[in-house]
């Protein structure tokens, strides 16, 4: 039997400076140096033009403990998902989009964290905020479960 991976809750890896210096897709594509200026974030840089793919097949869920598991198309490997955005991310482009772009995919993000929380309470949260969702897409392209298409 393979061995389970998984995504954390992201919030917690920030909190704990868990958060890798590099992020890359499956092909090596570098998608994220989170600690460094936006020029070197190819996943924000391309937002426009990169586009997502589903890769995965949801296997179970516990939205009760916040519990995800899917299973990697192309590798069979089984992920475990404990991050609520990265879930609402997936479905997104699983069921309502896909091949949306990068900047799609967050917009929708966004849009629904402000539908169910209100307003952002200023432009500092918001880019934090959106920071934090790109890490989280960045990572759950990292484990396959999102195919880009640059």
């Amino acid at each position: 039997m393979k061995e389970t991976n998984s995504i954390p809750n992201v919030l917690d890896m920030v909190k704990s400076n868990e958060i890798p210096t590099e992020i890359r897709s499956p092909d090596a594509t570098l998608l994220m140096e989170p600690y460094s200026p936006l020029e070197n974030n190819p996943l924000i840089i391309n937002r426009k033009v990169w586009r997502l793919l589903p890769n995965y097949m949801p296997v179970s869920s516990d939205i009760q403990n916040n519990l995800h598991v899917a299973k990697v198309n192309s590798t069979r490997e089984t992920i475990e998902i404990k991050d609520s955005e990265a879930v609402s991310m997936m479905a997104y482009v699983r069921l309502v989009h896909p091949g949306a772009t990068v900047e799609e995919v967050i917009r929708s993000e966004l849009e629904r964290t402000e539908s169910e929380t209100g307003k952002f309470k200023d432009d500092d949260e918001l880019g934090a905020y959106t920071m934090y969702l790109y890490i989280t897409l960045a990572l759950v392209i990292s484990k396959g479960l999102l195919s880009l298409e640059r």
